[in-house]
């Protein structure tokens, strides 16, 4: 293990050690971004359509390679391309603003509140019967990057199932979270327009200290 992986895994410790999920004190309102995202109708489009069957989960990107809001080619899984289609993709690859980040106020200024640590921002809409079967993500002692989630729309307790190491989660909406995503995780829904706001963060001094200062519990 080398001096940067030693020190990530420190700081990865200590973010875990908050639980497997914390809520910090940072928000959107809801009502503010379904108005702003309706000049996005039409470019909403498929996730993970390369690794599997669409199953009614779309993707938006809030940035993307080169800040076109078509660029969608990283809404597939980044192992799957590598692994079956021998391409090489990095987070940082994948940071430079679409026009959703400079339309949606309320989505960019949590944005930058990280940046410009981050990998890929994206909003997930999963409609009805839409899922995403238990994974994990980022495996290893010290990923270099981790993911921050804000759920809205139709998130209720009767709208959609989503569970975190085999318990449910309910994540209250419109606040940003922590989560550990390399528990195992899934998500399925019973109606339209469930949203979820994913930001991927880099693991640095900075970023854990973020998460840290913004925490509910201090």
């Amino acid at each position: 293990m080398t001096n940067d992986e030693f020190e990530r895994a420190m700081l990865w410790n200590s973010l875990t050690n908050l639980g497997s999920y914390a809520k910090l004190n940072l928000r959107i309102d809801e009502m503010i971004v379904a108005k702003d995202l309706l000049k996005f109708s039409e470019n909403w489009c498929p996730y993970n359509e390369k690794k599997d069957v669409h199953n009614n989960r779309w993707g938006l990107p809030v940035t993307s390679h080169t800040g076109d809001v078509m660029d969608n080619y990283h809404l597939n899984s980044f192992g799957y391309m590598q692994k079956y289609h021998d391409v090489k993709m990095k987070e940082e690859n994948f940071t430079t603003p679409t026009e959703v980040y400079h339309a949606v106020p309320q989505i960019k200024k949590l944005v930058d509140v990280f940046a410009p640590d981050i990998g890929r921002v994206h909003i997930l809409k999963v409609n009805q019967g839409g899922y995403f079967p238990p994974h994990r993500d980022f495996a290893g002692v010290a990923p270099e990057y981790f993911r921050l989630s804000c759920v809205f729309g139709s998130c209720s307790d009767f709208n959609y199932v989503q569970t975190l190491h085999d318990q449910i989660f309910r994540p209250e909406r419109n606040y940003l979270y922590f989560v550990n995503f390399q528990l195992n995780h899934s998500v399925f829904s019973f109606s339209d327009n469930l949203y979820n706001l994913i930001l991927t963060v880099k693991l640095n001094r900075r970023t854990h200290d973020l998460i840290i200062k913004h925490s509910m519990s201090q």
